[in-house]
C-alpha cells in the first residue's frame, strides 16, 4: 500500500492536515517524525537541499518545507529558533546546517523540548573551482622557459654558421692540398651545423604541438579530479544526513551508498538518490554485478563470443581486470565474500553448474565451493559470511524422464555443509523462485517469483514467513539497501525497464533511473565512508543515547 505522505517540495507551502496524517501499513499507523531543514546561512542551501531529499527518500522522517515568511518568523535575531512557530506546524525536529570553510555544522533542535539536542561539525572535501586559464598559463610559462633555451641554441647555431661562411669567404691557402683539407673540414662543420639547426627547429615545433595537446589533457584531468571531489563532497553530505537521521530516530539512514546496474550491456553506477549516474564500462556485455565490501570496485560477469569470464572494475579509474583464475566458458553470478577476499560464482562445463570460489587478488585456481547434488547458482551471503543462500532446481511435478523442475532458494554453511531448502516446494504447484539477496541484518532473503509474471517476495530466514511485495507490472532482481528496509529492483511499471526503490514498510515507490529502458540487475553497496566525532557537542545525554521523546 502506498503511504499517505506529502513531502512538500519547493518554497511557498502551507502545511495541511492531510500532509500530517501518518502513513498506514498493515492497518497500523507508521509514526514518522516531521522535520524542517532550515538553512539560515545562504551558503548552506545546497547542503540543505540534499539533507531534505535524503530525509524524504529515507522514509524515517517527514521533511516539510516552510515558506520564507514562516522561516522569517521562525528565527529570532541572531539565528535563535522561535520554537512556538514550528510547534504550531507540529514539527518534531528542526535541523539547521551552517556552512564553514572546511565543512558544515549541524544543529538538531527538539521543537517540543525547545532546545538543542545534538550538534556536530562534519568535515567535507573541498571542491576547487575550475581553472582552465590557470592551467593554460602554467603550461605556457613552462614552455616559454624551454623556448628561451631553444632560442639560445638557435642563436649559437646561427653564430657558428655565420662564422663558417665568413671563413669560407676569406683568403684561400696557396697550398691546394691543405686548402682542400680545410674546405672539407669547413663543409663538414657546416653540414653538422645545418643538421643541428634542423634538429632544434624540429624539436621546437614538437614542443609547440606537445604544448597545444597537453593543455586540453591537463584541463580534462583537472576536471576529472574535480568531479571526483564533487562526487565525494556530495557523498559526504549524504553521510551527514544519515547521521542526523540517527540522532532523531535512533536508526542510521542509507543515503551514503551507491548502486551499480546494467544498462544495455554496460555497467553504470548511481548514488542512492539517483544523482551522479555515470558509466563504469564502455565495452563488452556485463551481467550480474556485485559490490566489494569497500565500495571501491565491482565484480561482474563479462560476456563475449568466447563465453563469460569473471571481471572486476575499479569505480574510480574504471580499469577492468579479468580474474585470470577463470577461463572463458560459463562463469556467472559472482559475489564477494563479506570480507572481500574471495569471489564465489557459478561455473559450468560438461556437468551441472556449481558454485566455485577463487581469491579476489591472486592467480590461485578456482576450487569447488558447494557439493550439492543439483545445479547451484546466484550466491548471496549472510552478514557474517557463515552461510550462503543460492538457487537450485527441485522437482515439483512428474518423475523420471517426465519430471519437471523449477529453481528454489537454499541456504548452507560456508563450508558446504548444512544445506536447507528455504522456499517450499509443493507437489503439483509450480513456483519459480530466483535472484535471492540476503538482507544486511540477516533476517530475510528477498527474491523474485514467477507465477504467470515476476513479482518480488521476501522470506524470513527463521520463521519462513513469505511476504509478497509487488503486484503491478513485472518486477525482478531485488537488492537490499543497507538499512534492510528498502529494496531496489527492476520494473517495467513506467512502460520500460528501470530501477525502482521500494520501502518495504510503507509500500512507497520511487523511480531511481531514467535511461529510457534497458536498466536491470542492480546491486546496492554497503554504507560508504564514516565520521570522526572529535568535534561533536552533545548537550543532552538523551540525544547521545538515542532516547526518543
Amino acid at each position: 500500500m502506498n503511504s499517505i505522505r506529502t513531502s512538500v517540495l519547493g518554497i511557498g507551502v502551507a502545511v495541511t492536515a492531510l500532509s500530517l496524517q501518518p502513513p498506514v501499513y498493515a492497518g497500523q499507523p507508521v509514526v514518522t517524525p516531521t522535520v524542517v531543514v532550515a538553512a539560515i546561512d545562504p551558503k548552506a542551501n545546497f547542503i540543505r537541499t540534499i539533507l531534505h531529499r535524503d530525509f524524504d527518500f529515507g522514509d524515517r522522517l517527514l521533511p516539510l518545507d516552510a515558506n520564507p515568511a514562516t522561516l522569517a518568523a521562525g528565527f529570532l535575531p541572531g539565528g535563535t529558533p522561535n520554537y512556538a512557530v514550528f510547534n504550531k506546524m507540529k514539527v518534531r525536529a528542526l535541523v539547521v546546517p551552517t556552512a564553514e570553510p572546511t565543512g558544515v555544522r549541524i544543529a538538531y533542535h527538539d521543537v517540543r523540548l525547545a532546545r538543542v539536542m545534538q550538534q556536530a561539525f562534519f568535515p567535507l572535501p573541498r571542491v576547487p573551482a575550475a581553472r582552465p586559464a590557470e592551467i593554460r598559463d602554467s603550461v605556457i610559462r613552462a614552455y616559454n622557459a624551454k623556448d628561451s633555451v631553444t632560442d639560445i641554441a638557435l642563436r649559437r647555431v646561427s653564430f657558428v654558421w655565420d662564422s663558417l661562411r665568413t671563413v669560407a669567404r676569406g683568403k684561400r691557402d696557396k697550398d691546394k692540398k691543405r686548402q682542400l683539407i680545410i674546405q672539407a673540414k669547413r663543409d663538414s662543420l657546416m653540414a653538422v651545423t645545418i643538421a643541428e639547426g634542423i634538429r632544434i627547429r624540429k624539436e621546437a615545433l614538437a614542443d609547440i604541438a606537445e604544448r597545444d595537446s597537453m593543455i586540453p589533457v591537463l584541463v580534462y584531468r583537472d576536471s576529472v579530479a574535480r568531479d571526483s571531489l564533487a562526487y565525494e563532497h556530495r557523498m559526504a553530505i549524504h553521510g551527514v544526513s544519515d547521521e542526523v537521521t540517527r540522532w532523531i530516530t535512533g536508526q542510521r539512514g542509507f543515503a551514503q551508498s551507491r548502486l551499480v546496474y546494467v544498462h544495455n550491456g554496460t555497467l553504470r553506477v548511481v548514488d542512492s538518490d539517483g544523482a551522479n549516474d555515470r558509466a563504469l564500462t564502455n565495452s563488452g556485455s556485463a551481467l550480474s554485478p556485485s559490490w566489494h565490501p569497500t565500495g571501491n570496485r565491482v565484480v561482474y560477469s563479462d560476456f563475449n563470443d568466447a563465453g563469460t569470464q569473471i571481471a572486476q572494475v575499479d569505480i574510480w579509474t574504471r580499469r577492468v581486470k579479468l580474474v585470470e583464475a577463470t577461463r572463458r566458458g560459463l562463469n556467472v553470478t559472482p559475489a564477494y565474500t563479506p570480507d572481500g577476499r574471495r569471489i564465489v560464482y557459478t561455473a559450468g562445463g560438461v556437468g551441472p553448474s556449481d558454485l566455485v570460489v577463487t581469491d579476489a587478488d591472486s592467480l590461485i585456481p578456482a576450487r569447488r565451493f558447494s557439493y550439492a547434488a543439483q545445479e547451484t547458482s546466484s550466491p548471496t551471503f549472510n552478514p557474517d559470511g557463515s552461510r550462503v543462500a543460492y538457487i537450485s532446481p527441485r522437482r515439483w511435478q512428474g518423475s523420471g524422464a517426465n519430471a519437471r523442475f523449477t529453481p528454489q532458494i537454499f541456504t548452507m554453511n560456508a563450508d558446504g555443509s548444512g544445506e536447507v531448502q528455504l522456499t517450499p516446494t509443493l507437489p503439483g504447484v509450480r513456483s519459480y523462485r530466483t535472484s535471492p539477496d540476503w538482507s544486511p541484518d540477516g533476517t530475510r532473503v528477498a527474491y523474485m517469483q514467477q507465477q504467470g509474471d515476476f513479482q518480488l517476495w521476501t522470506i524470513g530466514v527463521r520463521d519462513r514467513k513469505m511476504t509478497k511485495l509487488t503486484s503491478v507490472g513485472e518486477n525482478e532482481d531485488p537488492t537490499w539497501a543497507p538499512d534492510s528496509r528498502h529494496i531496489a529492483f527492476t520494473s517495467n511499471r513506467s512502460g520500460a525497464k528501470e530501477i525502482w526503490v521500494l520501502d518495504t514498510q510503507t509500500g512507497r515507490y520511487r523511480q531511481l533511473t531514467y535511461r529510457g529502458g534497458g536498466a536491470r540487475l542492480a546491486a546496492w553497496s554497503r554504507l560508504l565512508g564514516g565520521w570522526s566525532w572529535s568535534h561533536a557537542s552533545t548537550p543532552s545525554p538523551a540525544a547521545s543515547t538515542g532516547q526518543q521523546h
